[in-house]
């Protein structure tokens, strides 16, 4: 900070380049990790969609794990906590309600155009068991302390007003969903384009309960594994289906 009390132009880049290059490390190690799932289970994926769908969303949880483990590590270095993200801070009543309405939204939204008329959606198997509760506890978690607790507090401590703390958070967001398409040779525009879009616009109402809820991460967590709860494993499915060979 300048003697003026202003923040240099210098701290926001490096604050930019940190979010920037935390994105890429996480892209390459979720992709890593998903892609060494599939070579590892080559045989067992070319027998059905779904068994596809476990491997990869599989590798990808265990991605997302060792990146939460690579953060943690980083910012002890920094001498910070996750509780200093939001991690189990109270939330005022805003925060829950806030975070209840988009899960409603984008479960609706799921339900009613990429899953309209699913007819796996109320099926009780382990298959549904296992994805969904995966998806929804670990992306939960570790997608909400990434891409909100540390993008905007980072973003925060450097100057950044809450109007960039959310677009930039949201746009990150949105761009780390398409590696998908690029690492699994089956690029379309009309899915990573849809991925990258819907993931945007969710990050945004995400990035918006956060700050409703005083920074606090447990509304939105829990919203975020709520919805994963619903359309996990079946959007991957579905996702699947449009590119793969017939």
């Amino acid at each position: 900070m300048t003697a003026s009390g202003e923040i240099p132009n210098t701290t926001r880049l490096r604050s930019l380049a940190t979010v920037v290059l935390a994105s890429v490390v996480f892209v390459l190690v979720v992709n890593a990790l998903s892609f060494a799932a599939k070579s590892w289970f080559a045989g067992t994926m070319a027998a059905s969609l779904r068994a596809r769908a476990t491997v990869e969303l599989s590798g990808a949880m265990v991605g997302e794990i060792l990146v939460l483990i690579l953060l943690i590590l980083f910012l002890r270095r920094r001498g910070v906590s996750l509780r200093q993200l939001g991690l189990w801070a109270r939330s005022p009543a805003r925060g829950w309600i806030a975070a209840a309405v988009v899960a409603a939204l984008f479960i609706g939204f799921n339900l009613a155009l990429p899953l309209q008329g699913h007819k796996h959606l109320g099926e009780v198997s382990l298959f549904h068991l296992y994805n969904s509760l995966s998806a929804g506890v670990v992306a939960g978690f570790v997608e909400e302390i990434f891409f909100r607790g540390f993008f905007m507090t980072e973003l925060a401590w450097a100057g950044f007003g809450k109007t960039a703390q959310i677009l930039i958070s949201a746009i990150l967001y949105g761009l780390v969903h398409s590696a998908w398409g690029w690492t699994s040779g089956m690029f379309t525009l009309r899915l990573v384009g849809g991925a990258v879009i819907g993931t945007a616009v969710f990050g945004l109402f995400c990035a918006g309960v956060y700050l409703l809820g005083r920074r606090s991460l447990m509304p939105i967590i829990v919203g975020h594994a709520a919805i994963d709860f619903v359309i996990e494993p079946w959007l991957f499915l579905v996702a699947l289906s449009m590119v793969a060979p017939h």
